[in-house]
């Protein structure tokens, strides 16, 4: 993009974009394994993230990765939303990677007699890269001055200078009539607190 500064860029975004990106190269790296010596020969076998729940936990990070690299390079604003876009992708981010570790560490994993079977070293340069953009998500939602969807305060916040107020949760009430209806049976005394009509 012509006259676009890196540095520009706040450090949230940077954690975001970054780990995401370093995130999908880790995906395809070792994640969980086997390896060993038998006989003075090493052998080992892996496989990467995607497989299980791990596939989702990768699919959710890229998307809270997508999203922030969009706002960050193409100026691109989401439709609006029943929340604020920077605690979608804390949400995103968070859960990927909860999902990603939650899969790793209810895989077997021992060690013994020259060989050892568990996470495997591109597992470790996953979770980091996904607590990075975790990290930045924070970041971003921290400073954005959001609310979560469930915080009644947001309701009485009062809506800064070219902002729509907030919407309320019941439609007013409409003003009441005068005279008020007569009620339906008239023979019953009148409620002697309230003014003649």
């Amino acid at each position: 993009m012509p006259g676009f500064d890196l540095k520009q860029i706040n450090r949230g975004d940077q954690l975001l974009v970054g780990g995401g990106a370093l995130a999908f190269i880790a995906s395809f790296l070792p994640y969980y394994g086997a390896s060993g010596n038998v006989l003075g020969h090493h052998y080992s076998a892996s496989v990467s993230a995607w497989h299980s729940y791990a596939t989702l936990g990768l699919l959710l990070i890229f998307a809270a990765a997508i999203i922030g690299a969009l706002r960050v390079f193409a100026g691109t604003n989401l439709p609006t939303l029943p929340i604020g876009v920077n605690l979608l992708v804390l949400g995103l981010a968070g859960l990927g990677t909860l999902l990603l570790i939650l899969r790793a560490y209810t895989l077997p994993s021992a060690s013994g007699f020259g060989g050892s079977y568990g996470v495997m070293w591109g597992g470790y340069v996953l979770f980091i890269a996904a607590i990075a953009e975790t990290v930045g998500a924070v970041l971003n939602f921290r400073s954005s001055g959001e609310k979560v969807a469930w915080d009644a305060t947001a309701m009485n916040k009062p809506a800064a200078a070219g902002e729509a107020p907030p919407a309320t949760p019941y439609p007013p009430q409409s003003a009441p009539t005068y005279p008020p209806t007569a009620p339906a049976d008239s023979t019953s005394p009148a409620d002697p607190g309230t003014p003649g009509v």
